[in-house]
């Protein structure tokens, strides 16, 4: 669109206060992170599923291997568990997902927001400020 006149394209966000126009450009920004994120972990699926038939591959390898009295004993003491010390390949060759491939999906801040959320919610009315203690 080539408009440039805020008036003539969205004329209600000049009704908006500055807090809340601060608010609305964050959720933009953090929906477009999400977006750019999903993109990534759609890309990244067909590299996660053969990754994991590598690592039943593996895994079922290790196993038979050790089953059969061919796995090193330096090689098998690396798939033992601390505790028991039972053979167990799958606890430390896992399966892996396109997400965490990705990254991981960020995750959620509880109760925290950055200095300029937090003045902005103010600004906003919808935050009240913190109280200062007396030294």
């Amino acid at each position: 669109m080539a408009v440039s006149d805020i008036e003539k394209l969205r004329p209600e966000l000049l009704e908006k206060s500055r807090a809340e126009l601060a608010r609305l450009k964050a959720e933009i920004e953090l929906a477009e992170a999400e977006l750019s994120r999903r993109e990534l972990v759609k890309a990244k699926e067909a590299l996660a599923a053969e990754a994991n038939q590598h690592i039943d591959a593996v895994v079922a390898g290790v196993k038979w291997l050790h089953d059969n009295g061919l796995l090193p004993d330096k090689v098998a003491a690396g798939f033992k568990r601390e505790g028991d010390g039972m053979f167990s390949p799958s606890m430390f060759l896992r399966n892996v997902t396109a997400e965490s491939l990705a990254g991981g999906k960020p995750q959620k801040r509880r109760g925290r927001m950055t200095p300029a959320e937090r003045e902005a919610a103010i600004a906003a009315g919808t935050l009240k400020p913190r109280k200062r203690r007396a030294a």
